[in-house]
Protein backbone atom coordinates (compact mmCIF):
# COMPACT_ATOMS: atom_id res chain seq x y z
CA UNK A 1 0.00 0.00 0.00
CA UNK A 2 1.63 3.31 -1.07
CA UNK A 3 1.39 6.46 1.03
CA UNK A 4 -1.46 7.97 -0.99
CA UNK A 5 -3.53 4.78 -0.75
CA UNK A 6 -2.81 4.59 2.99
CA UNK A 7 -3.95 8.20 3.39
CA UNK A 8 -7.15 7.57 1.43
CA UNK A 9 -7.86 4.38 3.41
CA UNK A 10 -7.42 6.09 6.75
CA UNK A 11 -9.49 9.14 5.85
CA UNK A 12 -12.33 6.86 4.78
CA UNK A 13 -12.14 4.87 8.03
CA UNK A 14 -12.31 7.86 10.36
CA UNK A 15 -14.85 9.97 8.49
CA UNK A 16 -17.09 11.20 11.25
CA UNK A 17 -20.81 10.51 10.99
CA UNK A 18 -23.01 13.58 10.95
CA UNK A 19 -24.25 13.19 14.53
CA UNK A 20 -21.74 15.32 16.41
CA UNK A 21 -24.25 18.05 17.09
CA UNK A 22 -26.58 15.48 18.66
CA UNK A 23 -23.96 14.29 21.13
CA UNK A 24 -23.80 16.05 24.48
CA UNK A 25 -20.59 18.08 24.81
CA UNK A 26 -19.23 16.10 27.76
CA UNK A 27 -18.99 12.86 25.72
CA UNK A 28 -16.35 13.52 23.04
CA UNK A 29 -16.16 11.04 20.17
CA UNK A 30 -12.96 11.88 18.27
CA UNK A 31 -13.08 8.75 16.10
CA UNK A 32 -16.78 8.57 15.22
CA UNK A 33 -17.51 5.38 17.17
CA UNK A 34 -21.07 6.32 18.11
CA UNK A 35 -23.25 5.77 15.04
CA UNK A 36 -26.57 6.90 16.48
CA UNK A 37 -27.19 9.34 19.33
CA UNK A 38 -27.30 7.66 22.73
CA UNK A 39 -30.75 8.35 24.19
CA UNK A 40 -31.18 9.46 27.75
CA UNK A 41 -32.04 6.69 30.24
CA UNK A 42 -30.60 3.82 28.20
CA UNK A 43 -30.02 0.74 30.40
CA UNK A 44 -28.69 -2.75 29.66
CA UNK A 45 -29.64 -5.74 31.86
CA UNK A 46 -27.35 -8.77 32.11
CA UNK A 47 -27.68 -12.01 34.12
CA UNK A 48 -24.81 -14.37 34.89
CA UNK A 49 -24.33 -18.07 35.66
CA UNK A 50 -27.44 -19.83 34.21
CA UNK A 51 -29.37 -19.54 37.48
CA UNK A 52 -32.85 -21.15 37.54
CA UNK A 53 -34.52 -17.93 38.71
CA UNK A 54 -33.51 -16.30 35.42
CA UNK A 55 -36.19 -18.41 33.75
CA UNK A 56 -38.73 -18.51 36.58
CA UNK A 57 -38.49 -14.97 37.98
CA UNK A 58 -36.49 -12.58 35.79
CA UNK A 59 -37.62 -13.46 32.25
CA UNK A 60 -41.40 -13.47 32.94
CA UNK A 61 -41.17 -10.07 34.63
CA UNK A 62 -39.00 -8.61 31.85
CA UNK A 63 -41.43 -9.86 29.19
CA UNK A 64 -44.31 -8.26 31.05
CA UNK A 65 -42.46 -4.92 31.25
CA UNK A 66 -41.24 -5.05 27.63
CA UNK A 67 -37.56 -5.08 28.61
CA UNK A 68 -34.66 -6.66 26.78
CA UNK A 69 -31.79 -8.46 28.54
CA UNK A 70 -28.76 -10.69 28.08
CA UNK A 71 -28.53 -14.04 29.88
CA UNK A 72 -25.01 -15.48 30.09
CA UNK A 73 -24.63 -19.25 30.20
CA UNK A 74 -21.92 -21.33 31.87
CA UNK A 75 -21.93 -24.82 33.33
CA UNK A 76 -19.77 -24.60 36.44
CA UNK A 77 -20.23 -25.98 39.96
CA UNK A 78 -23.59 -27.85 40.23
CA UNK A 79 -25.05 -26.88 36.84
CA UNK A 80 -25.36 -30.51 35.71
CA UNK A 81 -26.75 -31.91 38.94
CA UNK A 82 -28.89 -29.29 40.72
CA UNK A 83 -31.69 -28.18 38.41
CA UNK A 84 -33.42 -26.56 41.36
CA UNK A 85 -30.49 -24.11 41.27
CA UNK A 86 -29.69 -23.91 37.56
CA UNK A 87 -31.68 -23.67 34.31
CA UNK A 88 -32.25 -26.62 32.04
CA UNK A 89 -31.25 -26.32 28.40
CA UNK A 90 -34.94 -26.26 27.54
CA UNK A 91 -35.34 -23.14 29.68
CA UNK A 92 -32.23 -21.57 28.13
CA UNK A 93 -33.59 -22.21 24.62
CA UNK A 94 -36.90 -20.71 25.70
CA UNK A 95 -35.12 -17.46 26.61
CA UNK A 96 -33.71 -17.26 23.09
CA UNK A 97 -37.07 -18.15 21.57
CA UNK A 98 -38.63 -15.28 23.53
CA UNK A 99 -36.19 -12.81 21.93
CA UNK A 100 -33.72 -12.41 24.77
CA UNK A 101 -29.99 -12.33 24.03
CA UNK A 102 -28.40 -15.56 25.26
CA UNK A 103 -24.66 -15.10 25.60
CA UNK A 104 -21.52 -17.05 26.44
CA UNK A 105 -20.09 -17.24 29.98
CA UNK A 106 -17.70 -20.14 29.18
CA UNK A 107 -17.48 -23.82 29.84
CA UNK A 108 -16.59 -24.21 33.52
CA UNK A 109 -16.50 -20.48 34.38
CA UNK A 110 -12.96 -20.20 33.02
CA UNK A 111 -12.32 -17.78 30.16
CA UNK A 112 -8.53 -17.87 29.93
CA UNK A 113 -8.58 -20.12 26.87
CA UNK A 114 -10.42 -19.69 23.59
CA UNK A 115 -11.53 -23.29 24.03
CA UNK A 116 -13.46 -22.30 27.16
CA UNK A 117 -15.70 -20.21 24.91
CA UNK A 118 -15.83 -22.58 21.94
CA UNK A 119 -16.76 -25.58 24.10
CA UNK A 120 -19.67 -23.60 25.51
CA UNK A 121 -20.69 -22.73 21.95
CA UNK A 122 -20.74 -26.44 21.16
CA UNK A 123 -23.23 -26.99 23.99
CA UNK A 124 -25.36 -24.18 22.56
CA UNK A 125 -25.42 -25.95 19.17
CA UNK A 126 -26.14 -29.36 20.70
CA UNK A 127 -29.16 -27.92 22.50
CA UNK A 128 -30.40 -25.88 19.51
CA UNK A 129 -29.66 -22.49 21.08
CA UNK A 130 -28.48 -19.82 18.59
CA UNK A 131 -24.75 -19.18 18.45
CA UNK A 132 -23.86 -16.47 21.00
CA UNK A 133 -22.38 -13.17 19.86
CA UNK A 134 -22.03 -11.54 23.28
CA UNK A 135 -20.10 -12.69 26.32
CA UNK A 136 -19.30 -11.81 29.90
CA UNK A 137 -16.00 -12.49 31.58
CA UNK A 138 -16.01 -14.90 34.54
CA UNK A 139 -15.03 -13.09 37.73
CA UNK A 140 -14.72 -9.95 35.52
CA UNK A 141 -11.39 -11.40 34.37
CA UNK A 142 -10.71 -9.62 31.06
CA UNK A 143 -8.40 -11.45 28.61
CA UNK A 144 -7.30 -8.93 25.95
CA UNK A 145 -5.12 -11.48 24.14
CA UNK A 146 -8.33 -13.33 23.19
CA UNK A 147 -9.99 -10.28 21.61
CA UNK A 148 -8.82 -11.00 18.02
CA UNK A 149 -9.94 -14.62 18.15
CA UNK A 150 -13.31 -13.69 19.66
CA UNK A 151 -13.83 -11.14 16.89
CA UNK A 152 -13.07 -13.85 14.33
CA UNK A 153 -15.79 -15.94 15.98
CA UNK A 154 -18.26 -13.06 15.51
CA UNK A 155 -18.47 -11.77 19.07
CA UNK A 156 -19.38 -8.10 19.35
CA UNK A 157 -19.53 -7.09 23.02
CA UNK A 158 -18.07 -8.43 26.25
CA UNK A 159 -19.21 -7.29 29.67
CA UNK A 160 -16.83 -6.60 32.53
CA UNK A 161 -17.14 -4.94 35.92
CA UNK A 162 -15.61 -1.61 37.05
CA UNK A 163 -18.80 -0.29 38.78
CA UNK A 164 -19.31 2.67 36.46
CA UNK A 165 -21.30 3.66 33.39
CA UNK A 166 -20.35 2.61 29.86
CA UNK A 167 -18.96 5.33 27.58
CA UNK A 168 -19.01 3.89 24.05
CA UNK A 169 -16.40 6.32 22.69
CA UNK A 170 -14.02 5.49 25.54
CA UNK A 171 -14.54 1.90 26.71
CA UNK A 172 -13.45 -1.07 24.60
CA UNK A 173 -16.49 -3.09 23.40
CA UNK A 174 -15.05 -6.27 24.96
CA UNK A 175 -14.78 -4.57 28.34
CA UNK A 176 -18.16 -2.89 28.80
CA UNK A 177 -18.37 -1.68 32.43
CA UNK A 178 -21.29 -2.62 34.66
CA UNK A 179 -22.76 -2.16 38.13
CA UNK A 180 -23.15 -5.43 40.07
CA UNK A 181 -26.42 -5.72 42.01
CA UNK A 182 -26.92 -8.13 44.93
CA UNK A 183 -28.50 -8.18 48.39
CA UNK A 184 -25.83 -5.90 49.83
CA UNK A 185 -26.61 -3.15 47.30
CA UNK A 186 -29.41 -0.90 48.48
CA UNK A 187 -32.38 0.20 46.41
CA UNK A 188 -31.12 3.79 46.70
CA UNK A 189 -27.73 2.73 45.28
CA UNK A 190 -29.46 0.99 42.37
CA UNK A 191 -31.44 4.16 41.61
CA UNK A 192 -28.31 6.29 41.87
CA UNK A 193 -26.55 4.01 39.38
CA UNK A 194 -29.50 4.04 36.97
CA UNK A 195 -29.55 7.83 37.01
CA UNK A 196 -26.05 7.86 35.50
CA UNK A 197 -27.62 6.84 32.16
CA UNK A 198 -27.39 10.37 30.78
CA UNK A 199 -25.24 12.60 28.56
CA UNK A 200 -24.11 9.79 26.28
CA UNK A 201 -23.47 7.25 29.03
CA UNK A 202 -25.18 3.85 29.18
CA UNK A 203 -25.78 2.03 32.45
CA UNK A 204 -25.25 -1.74 32.39
CA UNK A 205 -26.42 -3.83 35.34
CA UNK A 206 -25.08 -7.27 36.32
CA UNK A 207 -27.37 -9.64 38.23
CA UNK A 208 -26.77 -13.22 39.27
CA UNK A 209 -29.63 -15.19 40.79
CA UNK A 210 -32.89 -13.44 41.69
CA UNK A 211 -32.63 -15.28 44.04
CA UNK A 212 -29.45 -17.38 43.90
CA UNK A 213 -29.23 -21.00 45.09
CA UNK A 214 -25.64 -22.20 45.19
CA UNK A 215 -23.97 -18.81 45.64
CA UNK A 216 -26.32 -16.73 47.81
CA UNK A 217 -23.67 -14.06 48.43
CA UNK A 218 -24.14 -12.73 44.88
CA UNK A 219 -27.93 -13.20 44.76
CA UNK A 220 -30.79 -10.70 45.06
CA UNK A 221 -34.21 -11.24 46.62
CA UNK A 222 -36.98 -11.55 44.04
CA UNK A 223 -39.04 -8.79 45.65
CA UNK A 224 -36.07 -6.39 45.52
CA UNK A 225 -35.45 -7.26 41.87
CA UNK A 226 -39.11 -6.61 41.06
CA UNK A 227 -39.01 -3.23 42.81
CA UNK A 228 -35.88 -2.22 40.85
CA UNK A 229 -37.39 -3.22 37.52
CA UNK A 230 -40.58 -1.31 38.33
CA UNK A 231 -38.48 1.79 38.98
CA UNK A 232 -37.03 1.54 35.47
CA UNK A 233 -40.51 1.14 34.01
CA UNK A 234 -42.09 3.94 36.02
CA UNK A 235 -39.32 6.35 35.08
CA UNK A 236 -39.43 5.49 31.39
CA UNK A 237 -36.01 3.91 30.96
CA UNK A 238 -35.26 2.17 27.66
CA UNK A 239 -34.04 -1.30 28.68
CA UNK A 240 -32.14 -3.40 26.14
CA UNK A 241 -29.71 -6.32 25.88
CA UNK A 242 -25.94 -6.11 25.45
CA UNK A 243 -26.37 -7.28 21.87
CA UNK A 244 -28.64 -4.29 21.14
CA UNK A 245 -25.74 -1.89 21.76
CA UNK A 246 -24.73 -2.56 18.14
CA UNK A 247 -27.56 -0.19 17.17
CA UNK A 248 -25.51 2.67 18.59
CA UNK A 249 -21.85 1.60 18.42
CA UNK A 250 -19.52 0.86 15.50
CA UNK A 251 -17.95 -2.20 17.06
CA UNK A 252 -15.20 -2.61 14.44
CA UNK A 253 -14.03 0.98 14.86
CA UNK A 254 -14.18 0.78 18.63
CA UNK A 255 -12.10 -2.41 18.68
CA UNK A 256 -9.38 -0.76 16.57
CA UNK A 257 -9.22 2.71 18.05
CA UNK A 258 -9.87 2.17 21.74
CA UNK A 259 -7.17 0.93 24.10
CA UNK A 260 -7.51 -2.34 25.95
CA UNK A 261 -5.71 -3.50 29.07
CA UNK A 262 -2.16 -4.37 28.08
CA UNK A 263 1.16 -5.04 29.74
CA UNK A 264 2.38 -2.00 27.84
CA UNK A 265 2.61 0.93 30.25
CA UNK A 266 1.41 3.48 27.70
CA UNK A 267 -1.58 1.86 25.94
CA UNK A 268 -2.51 -1.00 23.64
CA UNK A 269 -1.98 -2.39 20.16
CA UNK A 270 -4.47 -3.87 17.68
CA UNK A 271 -3.60 -5.43 14.35
CA UNK A 272 -5.84 -5.46 11.27
CA UNK A 273 -4.15 -7.06 8.27
CA UNK A 274 -1.01 -5.06 7.51
CA UNK A 275 -2.10 -2.10 9.64
CA UNK A 276 -1.21 -1.72 13.30
CA UNK A 277 -3.31 0.59 15.48
CA UNK A 278 -1.32 1.93 18.44
CA UNK A 279 -3.55 3.50 21.10
CA UNK A 280 -1.68 5.85 23.36
CA UNK A 281 -3.32 6.47 26.74
CA UNK A 282 -0.29 7.79 28.62
CA UNK A 283 2.65 9.45 26.90
CA UNK A 284 5.97 8.14 28.30
CA UNK A 285 8.45 10.73 29.54
CA UNK A 286 10.90 9.78 26.75
CA UNK A 287 8.04 9.86 24.17
CA UNK A 288 9.03 6.39 22.93
CA UNK A 289 6.53 3.56 22.35
CA UNK A 290 8.37 0.24 22.32
CA UNK A 291 6.48 -2.66 20.71
CA UNK A 292 7.76 -5.88 22.31
CA UNK A 293 6.89 -8.93 20.28
CA UNK A 294 6.28 -7.00 17.05
CA UNK A 295 9.22 -7.77 14.74
CA UNK A 296 7.56 -7.14 11.37
CA UNK A 297 9.04 -4.00 9.82
CA UNK A 298 7.05 -0.79 10.16
CA UNK A 299 7.40 1.02 6.83
CA UNK A 300 5.41 4.07 7.87
CA UNK A 301 3.63 5.40 10.95
CA UNK A 302 1.52 8.51 11.47
CA UNK A 303 -1.16 10.03 13.69
CA UNK A 304 -4.56 8.90 12.49
CA UNK A 305 -5.90 12.45 12.94
CA UNK A 306 -3.07 14.13 11.05
CA UNK A 307 -4.58 15.29 7.72
CA UNK A 308 -1.07 15.46 6.20
CA UNK A 309 -0.09 12.00 7.47
CA UNK A 310 3.42 13.16 8.35
CA UNK A 311 5.60 10.10 9.04
CA UNK A 312 6.77 9.48 12.59
CA UNK A 313 10.27 8.28 13.47
CA UNK A 314 10.58 4.51 13.97
CA UNK A 315 13.73 2.92 15.43
CA UNK A 316 14.67 -0.76 15.47
CA UNK A 317 16.67 -2.77 18.03
CA UNK A 318 19.07 -5.61 17.22
CA UNK A 319 16.41 -8.21 18.04
CA UNK A 320 13.92 -6.62 15.65
CA UNK A 321 11.77 -4.86 18.26
CA UNK A 322 10.64 -1.46 17.07
CA UNK A 323 9.98 1.82 18.83
CA UNK A 324 7.76 4.65 17.57
CA UNK A 325 8.87 8.13 18.65
CA UNK A 326 5.99 10.50 19.42
CA UNK A 327 6.74 14.13 18.51
CA UNK A 328 5.21 17.19 20.11
CA UNK A 329 2.06 17.57 18.01
CA UNK A 330 -1.52 18.89 18.25
CA UNK A 331 -2.58 15.36 17.25
CA UNK A 332 -1.67 14.13 20.75
CA UNK A 333 -5.08 14.28 22.41
CA UNK A 334 -5.53 15.53 25.93
CA UNK A 335 -7.77 14.13 28.62
CA UNK A 336 -8.97 10.53 28.86
CA UNK A 337 -9.43 9.82 25.17
CA UNK A 338 -6.58 7.98 23.41
CA UNK A 339 -4.27 9.22 20.72
CA UNK A 340 -4.20 6.71 17.86
CA UNK A 341 -1.19 6.07 15.67
CA UNK A 342 -1.52 3.83 12.63
CA UNK A 343 1.51 1.95 11.34
CA UNK A 344 1.83 0.14 8.03
CA UNK A 345 3.62 -3.20 8.27
CA UNK A 346 5.70 -4.33 5.34
CA UNK A 347 7.24 -7.71 4.66
CA UNK A 348 7.59 -10.50 7.17
CA UNK A 349 8.73 -10.67 10.79
CA UNK A 350 12.48 -10.92 11.24
CA UNK A 351 14.47 -13.94 12.38
CA UNK A 352 15.10 -13.46 16.09
CA UNK A 353 14.78 -14.98 19.55
CA UNK A 354 13.08 -12.70 22.08
CA UNK A 355 13.06 -15.05 25.09
CA UNK A 356 14.91 -18.31 25.82
CA UNK A 357 14.49 -20.45 28.91
CA UNK A 358 14.87 -23.88 30.44
CA UNK A 359 11.89 -24.79 32.66
CA UNK A 360 12.82 -24.75 36.33
CA UNK A 361 15.99 -22.71 35.77
CA UNK A 362 16.72 -18.97 35.89
CA UNK A 363 16.08 -16.95 32.74
CA UNK A 364 18.75 -17.23 30.07
CA UNK A 365 20.71 -14.13 29.10
CA UNK A 366 20.72 -13.09 25.42
CA UNK A 367 23.54 -10.89 24.12
CA UNK A 368 23.68 -10.52 20.37
CA UNK A 369 23.83 -14.06 18.97
CA UNK A 370 25.05 -15.59 22.27
CA UNK A 371 22.64 -17.16 24.79
CA UNK A 372 23.87 -18.29 28.21
CA UNK A 373 21.79 -20.30 30.71
CA UNK A 374 22.36 -21.85 34.14
CA UNK A 375 20.80 -25.10 35.39
CA UNK A 376 21.10 -27.09 38.66
CA UNK A 377 23.97 -29.54 39.04
CA UNK A 378 21.41 -32.36 39.21
CA UNK A 379 20.13 -31.60 35.71
CA UNK A 380 20.76 -34.13 32.98
CA UNK A 381 22.53 -31.97 30.40
CA UNK A 382 21.87 -34.60 27.75
CA UNK A 383 18.10 -34.18 28.07
CA UNK A 384 17.30 -30.47 28.38
CA UNK A 385 14.28 -29.10 26.53
CA UNK A 386 14.52 -25.30 26.24
CA UNK A 387 11.63 -23.18 25.11
CA UNK A 388 11.95 -19.91 23.24
CA UNK A 389 9.85 -17.19 21.68
CA UNK A 390 10.48 -15.76 18.21
CA UNK A 391 7.68 -13.20 18.43
CA UNK A 392 5.70 -14.74 15.58
CA UNK A 393 4.28 -18.15 14.61
CA UNK A 394 5.64 -17.42 11.12
CA UNK A 395 9.25 -17.44 12.37
CA UNK A 396 10.49 -20.99 12.79
CA UNK A 397 13.46 -22.36 14.66
CA UNK A 398 15.56 -25.45 14.57
CA UNK A 399 15.71 -27.24 16.92
CA UNK A 400 12.07 -26.49 17.72
CA UNK A 401 10.98 -25.11 21.11
CA UNK A 402 10.73 -27.97 23.60
CA UNK A 403 13.01 -30.29 21.62
CA UNK A 404 15.26 -32.40 23.85
CA UNK A 405 18.93 -31.51 23.29
CA UNK A 406 22.35 -32.52 24.60
CA UNK A 407 23.94 -29.47 26.23
CA UNK A 408 27.15 -31.11 27.37
CA UNK A 409 28.50 -28.84 24.64
CA UNK A 410 27.11 -25.60 23.18
CA UNK A 411 24.28 -25.98 20.71
CA UNK A 412 23.27 -23.85 17.74
CA UNK A 413 19.72 -22.67 17.09
CA UNK A 414 18.91 -21.47 13.58
CA UNK A 415 15.95 -19.10 13.36
CA UNK A 416 14.37 -18.60 9.94
CA UNK A 417 11.97 -15.86 8.88
CA UNK A 418 9.29 -16.28 6.17
CA UNK A 419 11.53 -14.47 3.66
CA UNK A 420 14.14 -17.23 4.28
CA UNK A 421 16.56 -14.90 6.05
CA UNK A 422 18.14 -16.66 9.02
CA UNK A 423 19.99 -15.96 12.25
CA UNK A 424 22.07 -18.45 14.25
CA UNK A 425 22.33 -18.37 18.04
CA UNK A 426 24.95 -20.21 20.09
CA UNK A 427 23.52 -21.55 23.39
CA UNK A 428 25.80 -22.43 26.30
CA UNK A 429 24.46 -24.08 29.48
CA UNK A 430 26.44 -24.00 32.73
CA UNK A 431 25.60 -26.37 35.65
CA UNK A 432 25.41 -24.26 38.82
CA UNK A 433 24.64 -25.37 42.40
CA UNK A 434 21.09 -24.39 43.38
CA UNK A 435 20.26 -22.70 40.06
CA UNK A 436 16.53 -23.35 40.35
CA UNK A 437 13.71 -20.95 39.60
CA UNK A 438 9.98 -21.06 39.16
CA UNK A 439 9.22 -20.16 35.59
CA UNK A 440 6.98 -17.10 35.34
CA UNK A 441 6.66 -16.60 39.08
CA UNK A 442 4.93 -13.25 38.55
CA UNK A 443 2.50 -14.57 35.87
CA UNK A 444 3.33 -11.58 33.63
CA UNK A 445 4.68 -13.12 30.45
CA UNK A 446 2.02 -12.34 27.89
CA UNK A 447 3.60 -10.44 25.03
CA UNK A 448 2.04 -7.95 22.62
CA UNK A 449 1.96 -10.37 19.71
CA UNK A 450 0.12 -12.95 21.81
CA UNK A 451 -2.43 -10.27 22.76
CA UNK A 452 -2.88 -9.41 19.08
CA UNK A 453 -3.23 -12.60 17.14
CA UNK A 454 -2.03 -15.77 18.85
CA UNK A 455 -4.59 -18.54 19.32
CA UNK A 456 -4.77 -19.77 22.90
CA UNK A 457 -5.21 -23.53 22.91
CA UNK A 458 -4.94 -23.94 26.68
CA UNK A 459 -5.21 -21.97 29.90
CA UNK A 460 -2.98 -18.86 30.07
CA UNK A 461 -0.56 -20.63 32.35
CA UNK A 462 2.70 -19.06 31.23
CA UNK A 463 5.86 -21.08 30.84
CA UNK A 464 5.87 -24.37 32.80
CA UNK A 465 2.85 -23.76 35.08
CA UNK A 466 0.15 -26.41 35.04
CA UNK A 467 -3.33 -25.49 36.26
CA UNK A 468 -5.30 -28.33 37.83
CA UNK A 469 -9.01 -27.80 38.44
CA UNK A 470 -10.64 -30.58 40.42
CA UNK A 471 -13.72 -31.80 38.53
CA UNK A 472 -15.80 -28.71 37.74
CA UNK A 473 -15.23 -27.14 41.14
CA UNK A 474 -14.51 -23.47 41.71
CA UNK A 475 -12.32 -21.24 39.57
CA UNK A 476 -8.67 -21.01 38.64
CA UNK A 477 -6.72 -18.86 36.20
CA UNK A 478 -4.67 -15.73 35.64
CA UNK A 479 -6.25 -12.33 36.18
CA UNK A 480 -5.24 -8.83 35.10
CA UNK A 481 -5.84 -6.58 38.11
CA UNK A 482 -5.97 -3.47 35.92
CA UNK A 483 -8.62 -4.93 33.62
CA UNK A 484 -10.69 -6.45 36.40
CA UNK A 485 -9.69 -5.19 39.82
CA UNK A 486 -10.66 -7.69 42.49
CA UNK A 487 -7.68 -6.83 44.69
CA UNK A 488 -5.35 -3.87 45.11
CA UNK A 489 -2.19 -3.85 42.94
CA UNK A 490 0.49 -6.19 44.30
CA UNK A 491 3.37 -4.66 46.28
CA UNK A 492 5.75 -4.73 43.31
CA UNK A 493 3.23 -3.07 40.97
CA UNK A 494 2.79 -6.09 38.70
CA UNK A 495 -0.55 -6.64 37.00
CA UNK A 496 -1.09 -10.35 36.41
CA UNK A 497 -1.86 -12.63 39.33
CA UNK A 498 -3.13 -16.19 39.74
CA UNK A 499 -6.49 -16.73 41.44
CA UNK A 500 -7.89 -19.96 42.87
CA UNK A 501 -11.19 -20.96 44.47
CA UNK A 502 -12.31 -24.50 45.28
CA UNK A 503 -10.85 -27.20 47.50
CA UNK A 504 -8.29 -29.35 45.71
CA UNK A 505 -7.54 -26.85 42.94
CA UNK A 506 -3.84 -26.24 42.45
CA UNK A 507 -1.07 -24.89 40.24
CA UNK A 508 2.20 -26.72 39.85
CA UNK A 509 5.58 -26.95 38.13
CA UNK A 510 8.02 -29.83 37.75
CA UNK A 511 11.53 -28.74 38.70
CA UNK A 512 14.96 -30.36 39.00
CA UNK A 513 16.45 -29.54 42.41
CA UNK A 514 19.93 -29.90 43.79
CA UNK A 515 20.00 -31.48 47.23
CA UNK A 516 19.71 -28.78 49.85
CA UNK A 517 17.40 -26.45 51.70
CA UNK A 518 14.98 -24.07 50.00
CA UNK A 519 12.48 -21.38 50.91
CA UNK A 520 9.45 -20.14 49.05
CA UNK A 521 8.36 -16.50 49.19
CA UNK A 522 5.12 -15.17 47.72
CA UNK A 523 2.52 -12.44 48.08
CA UNK A 524 -1.12 -13.30 48.80
CA UNK A 525 -4.46 -11.55 49.28
CA UNK A 526 -8.11 -12.59 49.35
CA UNK A 527 -10.63 -11.45 46.78
CA UNK A 528 -11.83 -7.92 47.47
CA UNK A 529 -15.42 -7.59 48.64
CA UNK A 530 -15.84 -11.36 49.05
CA UNK A 531 -17.26 -11.91 52.51
CA UNK A 532 -15.99 -15.47 52.74
CA UNK A 533 -12.65 -16.15 54.42
CA UNK A 534 -9.73 -17.18 52.26
CA UNK A 535 -9.15 -20.88 51.71
CA UNK A 536 -6.20 -22.63 53.43
CA UNK A 537 -3.20 -22.38 51.09
CA UNK A 538 -0.64 -25.19 51.04
CA UNK A 539 2.79 -25.41 49.44
CA UNK A 540 3.75 -28.98 48.60
CA UNK A 541 6.66 -30.92 47.15
CA UNK A 542 5.49 -34.13 45.47
CA UNK A 543 2.22 -33.73 47.34
CA UNK A 544 3.84 -33.45 50.77
CA UNK A 545 3.15 -30.16 52.57
CA UNK A 546 6.22 -28.04 53.30
CA UNK A 547 4.35 -24.85 54.25
CA UNK A 548 0.74 -24.10 55.19
CA UNK A 549 -0.86 -20.67 55.31
CA UNK A 550 -3.87 -20.29 57.57
CA UNK A 551 -6.95 -18.51 56.13
CA UNK A 552 -6.91 -15.90 58.88
CA UNK A 553 -3.54 -14.63 57.66
CA UNK A 554 -4.83 -13.92 54.14
CA UNK A 555 -6.71 -10.61 54.22
CA UNK A 556 -7.87 -7.99 51.68
CA UNK A 557 -4.45 -6.34 51.99
CA UNK A 558 -1.45 -7.86 50.26
CA UNK A 559 1.06 -9.52 52.55
CA UNK A 560 4.33 -11.27 51.84
CA UNK A 561 4.92 -14.76 53.24
CA UNK A 562 8.16 -16.73 53.49
CA UNK A 563 8.29 -20.39 54.42
CA UNK A 564 10.81 -21.89 56.82
CA UNK A 565 13.65 -23.66 55.01
CA UNK A 566 12.65 -27.11 53.84
CA UNK A 567 14.92 -29.89 52.58
CA UNK A 568 14.66 -31.29 49.05
CA UNK A 569 16.59 -34.26 47.67
CA UNK A 570 18.38 -34.07 44.35
CA UNK A 571 16.27 -34.82 41.30
CA UNK A 572 12.96 -33.93 39.68
CA UNK A 573 10.10 -32.90 41.98
CA UNK A 574 6.66 -31.35 41.61
CA UNK A 575 6.25 -28.00 43.33
CA UNK A 576 2.64 -26.90 43.89
CA UNK A 577 0.24 -24.48 45.54
CA UNK A 578 -3.02 -26.17 46.51
CA UNK A 579 -6.21 -25.12 48.29
CA UNK A 580 -7.70 -26.82 51.33
CA UNK A 581 -11.37 -26.91 52.31
CA UNK A 582 -13.09 -23.53 51.99
CA UNK A 583 -14.93 -21.41 49.47
CA UNK A 584 -12.84 -18.23 49.59
CA UNK A 585 -10.82 -17.01 46.62
CA UNK A 586 -7.05 -16.81 47.16
CA UNK A 587 -4.90 -14.55 44.96
CA UNK A 588 -1.16 -15.19 44.61
CA UNK A 589 1.70 -13.26 43.00
CA UNK A 590 5.49 -12.82 42.94
CA UNK A 591 6.46 -16.41 43.75
CA UNK A 592 10.21 -16.83 44.36
CA UNK A 593 11.95 -20.14 45.10
CA UNK A 594 15.40 -19.79 46.69
CA UNK A 595 18.24 -22.17 47.46
CA UNK A 596 19.64 -21.46 50.94
CA UNK A 597 23.01 -22.69 52.08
Amino acid sequence: MNSQLLKTHLLAMIALPSIASALPPDVPDPYGIVTKPIPEKLVVLTFDDSVASHATVAAPLLKKLGFGASFFICDFDSFKTRKDWYMTWEQIKSLADDGFDVGNHTMGHGGGSLNDWLHMEADFATNHVPKPTTLCWPVYQIQPRLYPDLIKHHYTFGRGGHERAYRPAFDHPFDVPSFTIHDRVSYASFVSSAQQATHGRIVVFTFHGVPEGEHPSVGLKAEDFTRMMQYLKDHQYQVISLKDLADHVDVKKAAKFLPHPSLLPWGGVTRDGNLLYITLSKLPADRKLTLPGMTTRISRACFIEDPKKQPLTVTRADNGIQTVVVPDSPCVLSGEYPTVIVAELQGAPVATILKFGIPGAPDAQISGNEIRAKVPLASDLTKLAPTYDTGSPLVKGGPAPGAVMDFTRPQSYVITAPDRSARTYRVTVTPTLGAVALSNGDFERFDVLEEQNATQTGPPMGVAWTFNKKANNGEIGIKDLIASPSAPPPPNGSRQIVYMRGAGNRISQRIVFDAGNYTINFDAVKRHGYEKTAAPLNVTIDGTPVFALEPSKITEKWASFTSPAFPVTAGSHEFAFSLGEGDGMDIIDNVVLKHVK
